[in-house]
């Protein structure tokens, strides 16, 4: 090989390592770092996993009696660090106290007249000023309105326009979930709170005299 196609080589060689580098040069530089989400949902009732609230008598000489909380729960996203969204829900039986499973009472379709061993159940968000919410009367308007649908089995979202009661403003606190427009209607950031008030239908007739537990279950859902 000739002395000129020995230093072509050498030239064209070098040239060759400064186009590849030149590829790779950037100012500035990252470090990419990746956070995995290890989603942690979770929810309290005034506090806990399963709150009760006594002080409901039915007298059955009334039947199709209603019931409503006195003072409103305090549902609260309690994840540390997830938004999510919540959901309501009931059995599809009460639940027997004096130990028969599943209660006697079945779930009904409506909000002012249900069979024998029956029960309906509402319920709806009030502000997120709680210890100063109150809870609609039984014979309370709110309960006719579309945001204060029957609760089913299946769990459906809270958003501002479902659940959340217009008229429970407290002090400046809203029934409203923290976001409410678009698919993100219905999150609550962590550590937020709402009122939550019920209203149960009693049956037409029963065939038991033991206590009967209804549940109103709210569900963390992903947002």
């Amino acid at each position: 090989m000739t002395k000129t196609k020995r230093t072509w080589g050498v030239l064209l060689a070098a040239l060759g390592w400064l186009v590849v580098g030149e590829a790779f040069a950037a100012n500035p530089a990252y470090l990419n770092i990746n956070v995995a989400v290890n989603a942690n949902l979770s929810v309290s009732v005034n506090g806990v996993t399963s709150s009760t609230d006594t002080g409901t008598t039915w007298n059955t000489a009334t039947p199709n009696d209603k019931f409503a909380s006195v003072s409103s729960a305090t549902v609260r996203n309690d994840s540390g660090g997830q938004t999510e969204k919540f959901a309501l829900s009931t059995n599809g039986n009460s639940i027997d106290t004096g130990g028969g499973s599943p209660g006697v009472w079945t779930l009904g379709a409506s909000s002012t007249t249900v069979g024998n061993d029956e029960f309906s159940l509402q319920a709806v968000f009030g502000s997120s000023n709680t210890a100063l919410a109150g809870c609609p009367a039984a014979t309370s308007g709110d309960w006719n309105q579309g945001f204060a649908p029957l609760l089913t089995t299946s769990p459906v979202t809270y958003t501002s326009t479902t659940f959340a009661d217009s008229n429970l403003i407290n002090l400046g606190g809203t029934p409203n979930p923290d976001v409410i427009s678009g698919g993100a209607n219905g999150r609550m950031f962590a550590g937020s709170r709402r009122a939550l008030c019920w209203r149960i239908v009693t049956p037409n007739s029963t065939t038991t005299a033991n206590t009967q537990n209804i549940q109103v279950i709210v569900t963390a859902q992903n947002p």
